[in-house]
């Protein structure tokens, strides 16, 4: 199964089924050894606005995202979709929708730093972990470079009517519990490409 990194309007896909290749899509065919060739590959690309997609065909995911940690600051975060009954909680944050998640601690588990994380951002209490969604993966610029960062998602439950605060030294300006048809009408309008992903899986919508 194939991965995907996004940048911005930028995608990155790792895997070895390249499906239809788009005419502004760059292929870079990875085998264990020529990592200087992705390096160079993957810089170049990220500076070319006019390529929007590139793939990196390997039948080793994993070693090219071993490669790709080297060439990056390589960030690890956690998080949660977290539900109670048919409600679920949403951020608000810099103006996007987003879901609460921050970076690990040293020495948690990602689970113990995705319900910590749940609680810092949004003041929720009672949370259960029920399944672990699909990681998303994204690029941004960091200090001098750029940073890779890892989001390790899991599906969570609530029943508490405790009042939720946002967390506004992180950016939060809101926080919600929205129906599916407001997730479908209010955040899916105005979110990024990763959580819009996540959430139409999710929903399947």
């Amino acid at each position: 199964m194939n991965k995907h990194i996004y940048y911005d309007d930028k995608k990155i896909s790792v895997g070895s089924d390249t499906g239809e290749t788009a005419q502004n899509q760059v292929l870079v065919n990875y085998e264990n050894g020529n990592s200087e060739t992705l390096k160079v590959a993957i810089k170049d690309f990220l500076k070319q606005g006019n390529k929007k997609s590139l793939f990196v065909q390997t039948n080793s995911v994993s070693s090219v995202f071993e490669e790709l940690k080297k060439g990056f600051y390589f960030i690890e975060a956690a998080g949660g979709l977290i539900q109670n009954k048919d409600k679920y909680l949403f951020i608000k944050r810099l103006g996007k929708w987003d879901l609460p998640k921050g970076k690990l601690d040293k020495g948690e588990t990602i689970q113990q730093a995705a319900i910590r994380e749940c609680e810092e951002e949004c003041a929720v209490t009672g949370l259960t972990i029920l399944k672990q969604l699909p990681d998303t993966y994204h690029i941004y610029e960091y200090k001098t470079g750029h940073a890779l960062k890892v989001s390790y998602w899991f599906h969570m439950e609530t029943s508490s009517n405790k009042e939720l605060k946002p967390q506004t030294e992180e950016n939060i300006e809101e926080v919600r519990w929205l129906s599916v048809d407001e997730i479908k009408s209010i955040v899916l309008k105005n979110t990024y490409i990763t959580i819009e992903k996540l959430v139409r899986s999710f929903f399947k919508i």
